[in-house]
């Protein structure tokens, strides 16, 4: 069965990549599917992974910086994570937004969508999908 997890949660993942990248929405049912996914699973970790993944964006959220679906994308992600793969998680992506904020800076031709919004889901996907991967 966790085959099945696997795949509706990295399938999950990137179809709101793509779909954050077109539309710069995220979509409830796909939100809903992953944490179906974590049901598979479920344990009180899963719980405080999904406390501890949705507290920073829901924060943002609140503050305007960022939509909701953020927030509750990171919810069902941290259900399927657990507390210690999400922390891998945001350390992941945190990295990823660090190399793309210094490569916007230093490659003339990103520049220009340096000062521009940029969708956040495809980070969620670049980092949380390893580290799904990094304790099975």
């Amino acid at each position: 069965m966790l085959w099945v997890q696997a795949l509706v949660f990295c399938g999950g993942l990137v179809y709101a990549a793509v779909d954050d990248l077109r539309t710069r929405k995220v979509h409830d049912i796909v939100c809903i599917a992953i944490a179906l996914a974590g049901l598979i699973t479920i344990s009180p970790a899963s719980l405080l992974g999904a406390l501890l993944a949705m507290a920073p964006f829901y924060l943002c959220a609140g503050l305007g910086l960022m939509g909701g679906g953020d927030w509750r994308l990171a919810a069902a992600v941290g259900f399927v994570l657990g507390v210690d793969r999400v922390i891998t998680g945001l350390c992941f992506m945190a990295a990823a937004l660090l190399f793309t904020s210094f490569a916007m800076r230093v490659i003339p031709a990103l520049r220009e969508g340096a000062s521009a919004k940029q969708p956040l889901v495809p980070y969620f996907a670049v980092a949380f999908i390893p580290a799904y991967f990094a304790y099975v």
